[in-house]
């Protein structure tokens, strides 16, 4: 009985000593250490603020605050308890604050109390650092709430076989490589420059390959710009090529920045003619010729198609055969021969090749026709002149 009584005696005296300290000293080996201790945060504040402060060598080294909210001071550090405390109570949800570096072998971050066994581990060991999501069926977001802007340096490899990596090129412009060579790069000034090999197009057949020597596209390339829309590919029942604009635009072809051949709207074809040339082909002509030619055309030979209207008629028996003076009266008066146009008329309008040479070779026929008829009266003429000499 004499002991219980001691007991409760020890235990009262106890908890009355507890009760009247402002700190606990912790036990360091022989004796009391007296430069650790655990007290309220207050203490080191003078404020009336409720936590516990953990003290070591004098110096605060950590605390658990009103709110269950825990605190870790770096060993230099210049902050007080209460400092640190006030920071990590203006941060939603935290539960730990730790100023300086933590150091551990991995972190794994995920929700304790809803069953789902999504975790987001960090690791480092063995000279690599990994960042693993684990059991993410929507995959991982990385993102800049407010700068909008990620920043990553060095070169990135998208797999453990390098099959591909983004990093700096020249003028530290961002580079796809595969296998350390290049493929894409986009560059500081806007442009993108595209490398390729071969063994892409037999293997997956791309709709846009670019190899070594030539870039092949299996679809139409259409480029546009404004109101314009240049079309290159292949016929609707893929037999031809074809190239030109699938809008209301002409379509110009050129060298050093000067049009050589112009296709218009109307169908036809300009070559080595400015606007200003276009503008002055008056339309009924454009709507009688296909192809028009600045400064002529030079070639070994050409050929005209098969066409109804020839100047064979002359030797027809029907023909009528205008008679010289005639022709003579008619060149008096117009200074050029019958059915041959004016030179004012070529000058303005210009003249078919075809209709020309039917007219020449009509004239060419007359001519013949004229000549036979004036060798017959020389042989008349002969014959009289022979017979009055008897």
């Amino acid at each position: 009985m004499k002991r219980i009584i001691l007991s409760v005696i020890v235990i009262i005296g106890f908890w009355g000593t507890v009760n009247a300290q402002t700190y606990y000293n912790m036990w360091s080996g022989a004796g009391y250490g007296r430069l650790d201790w655990v007290a309220n945060i207050g203490m080191r504040t003078y404020n009336n603020v409720t936590g516990i402060d953990f003290t070591t060598s004098e110096k605060c080294r950590g605390f658990v605050n009103q709110h269950g909210r825990w605190g870790f001071l770096k060993p230099s550090t210049t902050f007080l308890p209460l400092s640190l405390s006030n920071v990590i109570d203006g941060i939603s949800n935290l539960t730990l604050g730790v100023e300086g570096w933590v150091c551990t072998e991995g972190v794994s971050v995920r929700k304790l109390w809803d069953g789902v066994t999504t975790t987001l581990d960090l690791l480092s060991a063995d000279g690599t650092s990994t960042i693993t999501s684990n059991g993410d069926e929507h995959g991982l977001y990385i993102r800049s709430a407010i700068g909008h802007k990620i920043y990553l340096y060095d070169k990135i490899y998208f797999d453990d076989k390098y099959w591909t990596s983004l990093g700096p090129g020249r003028n530290n412009d961002p580079t796809i490589n595969n296998a350390h060579t290049k493929m894409m790069r986009i560059g500081s000034n806007g442009g993108i420059g595209i490398w390729g090999t071969s063994g892409v197009e037999a293997n997956d057949n791309p709709h846009f390959h670019v190899s070594g020597t030539e870039i092949k596209s299996i679809v139409p390339i259409v480029i546009k710009r404004e109101n314009v829309s240049l079309f290159l590919g292949a016929t609707a029942d893929h037999k031809d090529g074809w190239i030109g604009t699938n809008t209301a635009q002409g379509l110009h072809l050129g060298v050093n920045q000067s049009s050589v051949a112009y296709f218009g709207l109307d169908n036809n074809m300009y070559v080595g003619l400015g606007d200003e040339d276009l503008q002055r082909i008056r339309q009924e002509l454009k709507s009688k010729y296909k192809l028009f030619v600045a400064k002529g055309i030079l070639s070994e030979d050409y050929s005209i198609a098969p066409k109804s209207s020839w100047a064979d008629f002359v030797f027809s028996k029907d023909y009528s055969l205008p008679e010289i003076s005639e022709v003579a009266a008619f060149i008096q008066k117009n200074n050029h021969l019958p059915d041959v146009p004016s030179a004012k008329q070529v000058g303005e309008e210009g003249y078919s090749q075809h209709d020309m040479n039917k007219i020449l070779l009509q004239k060419i026929e007359e001519l013949t026709l004229y000549t036979i008829q004036q060798q017959k009266e020389i042989e008349t003429l002969k014959a009289q002149l022979q017979e009055s000499n008897k």
